[in-house]
């Protein structure tokens, strides 16, 4: 499957493309999260201030519309300078985010991050062809979506290690 190909498709509906989008992002995020768990590498039991509510309110729904902000002048610049290039657009937006998020954890934060952001990125480069605000409101709502289900896996993990 080629993730840059998910969907070009911006006359299927919106409601449709986030979940499309969200499942394509999530999906092998959460394997990679359980293959690194299996190994030993991670746990199921999320650093004790995680979940506080505040953080999770900044990770669901500020976080998302901040980086998806921050994403629109990075695509503007690479589409001046690599005209033509979209996939290369595509790919250096998501590792310049994903470079980004070495800032609160370190390169397994960074190598983590960049599949979700490939998928955001191909959201909002094919969304803008449409409209600034769609492309604004999917790739947000896709982030805050995959942002959520982390959560839930971190509450989930609380409830399952509690008596281990």
């Amino acid at each position: 499957m080629n993730p840059l190909a998910i969907s070009y498709d911006t006359k299927a509906s919106r409601a449709g493309y986030a979940l499309r989008a969200w499942l394509i992002a999530v999906i092998p995020s959460l394997l990679y999260f359980f293959a690194l768990v299996l190994i030993g590498a991670d746990s199921l039991r999320p650093p004790a201030q995680v979940l506080d509510a505040t953080i999770a309110g900044y990770s669901i729904l500020v976080a998302p519309l901040l980086e998806t902000a921050l994403m629109f002048p990075l695509a503007s610049l690479l589409k001046r300078m690599i005209p033509q290039q979209g996939q290369v657009q595509i790919v250096l937006l998501a590792a310049i985010c994903a470079l980004a998020h070495k800032i609160g954890g370190g390169w397994q934060q960074v190598f983590a991050s960049f599949w979700p952001f490939l998928i955001y990125s191909v959201t909002l480069t094919t969304w803008l062809k449409r409209s600034n605000r769609a492309a604004f409101v999917l790739t947000a709502l896709i982030h805050a979506l995959y942002n959520a289900t982390f959560f839930g896996v971190g509450a989930l993990g609380v409830l399952l290690t509690v008596s281990a």
